[in-house]
């Protein structure tokens, strides 16, 4: 027994070393990951801690004000943004393309992240997905806490011409995925989640312009428990 003690011991070194995951019931070594519900990039990684079976290692925390400066999330992470994510060496990562990653190879089901030439295809779907988002959220911040001047009418215009343009090429893409599971499709139907959340705001309607994107995405999370698992709207 006591050499069984002592052969634990040096695999639980040998896996903080390496930057494997652990989590112990008392006071051990954990990945802390901040999240808010509504953030379709948080989304991304929980789905990707969902689909490696990894919530047992990873202590998961919802935050409720992402700019509360007193919030665990902002103590030691300069960004202040969400998601926010420590590994279990204490190293801060950043953006949710990034974490996802260094999750997905941790975990032990298959990759979200294809290989080969396959690889580049998914990427770029992902950064329309991303550039979409990084377009709008600002605007719908904007909405929510300021009012509306012309200059901002006329940059809004703007976005929305873009988004528009985004949006059917994202319709092809993603629809061309089929009903698979991969890091690009998990951020589309992300995406149009949280457009249909904030509908009112945005003021264009995806149901209306883009029947397929908003069909596909009701397939993909009535096929997949961790799209439904991560989305409570």
């Amino acid at each position: 027994m006591a050499g069984y003690s002592f052969l634990l011991k040096i695999f639980q070194e040998c896996k903080y070393l390496i930057g494997l995951p652990l989590k112990e019931k008392e006071g051990g070594i954990v990945m802390k990951f901040w999240y808010s519900s509504t953030s379709p990039f948080a989304r991304k990684v929980y789905v990707t801690i969902l689909h490696h079976h990894l919530e047992e290692q990873v202590d998961i925390q919802k935050v409720q004000v992402a700019f509360d400066r007193n919030s665990p999330h902002n103590q030691d992470n300069p960004l202040g943004r969400i998601p926010a994510f420590q590994a279990s060496s204490g190293e801060w990562l950043y953006g949710s393309d990034l974490i996802s990653q260094y999750l997905d190879e941790l975990g032990q089901e298959i990759s979200l992240f294809p290989n080969g030439m396959d690889k580049w295809h998914v990427l770029n779907i992902l950064s329309i997905a991303e550039g979409i988002l990084e377009n709008t959220m600002p605007i719908v911040a904007e909405k929510f806490f300021h009012e509306k001047e012309h200059w901002w009418k006329d940059r809004h215009q703007q976005i929305e011409e873009r988004n528009i343009r985004s949006l059917s090429l994202l319709e092809k893409l993603a629809t061309e995925q089929g009903l698979s599971l991969n890091i690009a499709t998990i951020q589309v139907v992300a995406l149009v989640d949280w457009w249909n959340l904030r509908e009112e705001v945005i003021g264009l309607s995806l149901k209306e312009n883009f029947p397929e994107l908003q069909d596909w995405t009701q397939k993909m999370n009535a096929t997949f428990e961790v799209l439904q698992a991560s989305w409570d709207f």
